[in-house]
């Protein structure tokens, strides 16, 4: 450092008290320390006012001292202020930055003059400002280096208080991600896992309201599923079209958008704002996805910033979209298999109850019927011998139905024959162990059919045959039942018919809560499991046109693997 730039420094110190420009680096914001600046540059120069335009978005404006002097003067200070406020937006540098350059513009017809010095980061202009002083009593060229000076080392003050800020900001929003993810990986339980994303989001953006709303694909529509800040009576579980307001249109494009004016948004739906129970007067939305599948929208209401909502928030929302997503697809997923394994259990437990009373009201009466016939024997070879041999015949027959009762149950059960020989001999041995009864004619026609089926895929047709055999004699009341099997092309088609009594398929379907009974879900069930569609047609209307069950699977899926 040269003696003339040490002298300066002297100087400067003695003019700036070194005591009051370390304490503006001691601010924590941004706003208080190029407040506290302008007063500290307006004292020490003797300005009369002062101006500060700061690089911000919105930019940072700050005025003080006396600006009641004559409006001519003012409109001219306006008017430099928006022109300095137009080249911040844009990219504004100044080539050689050593030295801040000092531009002096004359005020109300030479009266006043206005003296202007940019704030500086490196080469890129991040502010500027502006001193007042009446004519004559403007600093001169040694004050002007102190200002200079003084400018630099505000321009550093600003520009590291400002980043502090920024990482500070950032840590908080790691602190809430990190508070999310936790809370995300702490329950299954759908409806708070969306009440929780909804609150620690709507206090991350500093807005208003969230909502959170997922797609219904069968309906077509968007369900309101959780809100925060939201009047819940008026919106909860209610449901908006997917061509519907600015969440359909995230729905249905799967991009975020920022409005932060609805009225001035021509895809804003009113109808959507009655939803919400409150006016509407900016969103931020963005897409919930799952492998790339848009499952639903996350939407923050009125932020409480003036400047409304920015690309910062978007990015946050964006991340708390991708987490909130996984996290609903595995609740949804532990949801769906918790009730798979209620249903298996209470399929398991229809199947004992059904045991049970199969063997309670055919073999074990038979059984019981034959105890007493051999008691009855016994009392007849001692009375009567003449008469053991008729009754000898009758305990034959009731021991051969006992004997057929008991393969059938242990048939439906476990088809051995199934698993070793394939579908179509399985379904002939279960032709034939049903013909001995008397309920009702089976026939069955397998065609040309002599394809090898997946063991999965047989068993789980063949489970499908019994249950609606199982319907048919429960039910029907029939006295004929056909079983068809076909290839149409690319598919298997097995078809049950019965010309038995019809039943209202639709109001069955609708009761199965109240009448404890899954026949038909079941059947539903077992043809997804296989990529099979199966279709139940039945009349109420039509006596003794029956009911015809037709699945239909696709034989690149049945085929045996090799």
């Amino acid at each position: 450092m040269g003696q003339e730039e040490q002298s300066l420094e002297r100087q400067a110190a003695s003019l700036v008290p070194l005591d009051q420009f370390i304490e503006l680096a001691t601010h924590r914001s941004l706003e208080d320390l190029l407040t506290d600046a302008l007063a500290l540059m307006i004292r020490t120069f003797n300005a009369k006012a002062g101006s500060l335009i700061f690089a911000r978005v919105p930019p940072l404006c700050i005025r003080q001292g006396e600006f009641d002097f004559d409006k001519k003067a003012v409109e001219q200070i306006s008017r430099w202020e928006k022109t300095i406020e137009d080249k911040i937006d844009s990219t504004w540098e100044i080539q050689t930055p050593r030295l801040s350059p000092i531009t002096i513009h004359p005020l109300s017809d030479g009266k006043l003059i206005l003296l202007t010095i940019p704030l500086l980061s490196q080469v890129k202009v991040i502010g500027s400002i502006g001193l007042v002083f009446e004519s004559g009593r403007e600093p001169d060229n040694y004050q002007h280096q102190v200002l200079i000076r003084f400018v630099r080392g505000l321009s550093n003050m600003a520009q590291l208080t400002e980043e502090l800020a920024v990482t500070q900001q950032r840590l908080s929003q790691l602190g809430l991600l990190y508070q999310v993810g936790q809370v995300m990986a702490s329950t299954f339980d759908l409806t708070k896992l969306l009440s929780d994303t909804l609150q620690l989001t709507t206090s991350m953006i500093d807005a208003a309201a969230s909502a959170l709303l997922l797609i219904d694909e069968q309906s077509n529509e968007l369900v309101f599923e959780a809100l925060h800040g939201i009047k819940e009576a008026v919106v909860s579980r209610q449901r908006i079209s997917l061509d519907e307001g600015i969440a359909g249109w995230v729905a249905t494009h799967s991009e975020p958008v920022i409005v932060n004016d609805v009225s001035k948004d021509e895809r804003f739906s009113r109808e959507a704002d009655v939803h919400i129970g409150d006016l509407t007067r900016s969103i931020a939305a963005v897409p919930l996805q799952i492998k790339g599948k848009t499952i639903g929208v996350l939407e923050v209401l009125n932020k409480f910033s003036h400047n409304g909502f920015d690309e910062e928030d978007l990015r946050l929302m964006l991340t708390l979209a991708t987490q909130a997503a996984i996290a609903i697809e595995n609740a949804r997923l532990y949801q769906s298999l918790r009730e798979e394994r209620d249903r298996i259990i209470q399929v398991q437990e229809d199947v004992r109850k059904e045991l049970s009373r199969r063997l309670h009201d055919g073999t074990l009466q038979l059984l019981a019927a034959i105890a007493m016939d051999v008691e009855h024997i016994g009392r007849l070879l001692k009375l009567k011998p003449e008469a053991v041999f008729a009754e000898l015949e009758a305990l034959r027959k009731l021991v051969h139905q006992a004997n057929r009762e008991a393969r059938m149950v242990l048939f439906e059960l476990r088809p051995i024959i199934l698993e070793s020989q394939g579908l179509v001999p399985a379904l002939r041995s279960y032709v034939s162990q049903l013909q001995d009864s008397d309920e009702f004619l089976i026939h069955l026609d397998v065609g040309n059919f002599d394809s090898q089926l997946d063991p999965k895929v047989a068993g789980t047709i063949f489970s499908i045959v019994q249950e609606a055999i199982n319907n048919v004699k429960k039910h029907a009341h029939a006295r004929n039942v056909w079983i068809n099997l076909a290839v149409d092309e690319d598919q298997l088609v097995v078809g049950i018919k019965d010309d038995g009594r019809g039943f209202d398929v639709k109001a069955v379907e609708r009761e199965y809560d109240q009448r404890g009974s899954f026949g038909l879900l079941n059947m539903h069930e077992r043809a997804e499991l296989i990529d099979g569609f199966l279709v139940i047609e039945s009349s109420q209307v039509e006596p003794e046109r029956g009911t015809v069950v037709t699945l239909r699977v696709p034989l690149s899926k049945a085929g045996k693997p090799k």
